[in-house]
């Protein structure tokens, strides 16, 4: 099965975190107006033709850029709770962006290094892959499936991504090349 990942869009923070949202809440804020109109264009890439369906992260912020997408591409739109951002948090409250950031950083190298952080109070690179295989494998009667999620979802699968993938920008991979 091909799989065209796509980064969901920039998201806007502002009111989140003038408010002091916990990560949850935060996952509701919408996407920058001014992403609006590239996601908007990123839906006439040849890469989208053929594609059997869409699937996304519950976020909001993926689900926007899904749906943008969706307007020309017509495809039928699945979502799935495991294919969420990565949990800074295992206990689901408050962090200080100070900590959330830390800890971002200490998961990334040990994806990086293909390493387990003991102890960590966040989700490990491991636990995301295994969330995110499962679903991806319920879609494996699909030719093609466009993914819209997040970084860390395309890293969990395809491994680190020294330059990252912008918001609104896509790779393509297959579901063997990340299984075998």
């Amino acid at each position: 099965m091909e799989i065209v990942f796509v980064r969901h869009g920039t998201p806007d923070y502002t009111l989140a975190d003038q408010r002091r949202m916990t990560q949850l809440e935060k996952d509701y804020a919408p996407l920058t107006r001014e992403c609006i109109p590239f996601i908007r264009s990123q839906s006439e890439a040849a890469v989208f033709a053929g594609a059997d369906l869409m699937i996304s992260s519950p976020y909001t912020r993926a689900l926007q850029t899904a749906e943008i997408l969706n307007r020309s591409l017509g495809l039928e739109l699945f979502v799935e709770h495991d294919l969420r951002e990565w949990r800074a948090d295992l206990a689901g409250g408050h962090i200080e962006l100070s900590e959330r950031d830390r800890r971002w950083h200490e998961y990334r190298a040990g994806l990086k290094h293909g390493r387990r952080i003991p102890d960590a109070s966040y989700e490990s690179a491991f636990d995301l892959k295994d969330r995110v295989l499962k679903v991806l494998q319920r879609y494996q009667h699909c030719t093609k499936v466009i993914v819209v999620a997040h970084l860390n979802v395309l890293e969990s699968v395809c491994g680190y991504q020294e330059a990252g993938i912008g918001c609104g920008e896509y790779r393509i991979f297959s579901l063997h090349e990340v299984c075998s």
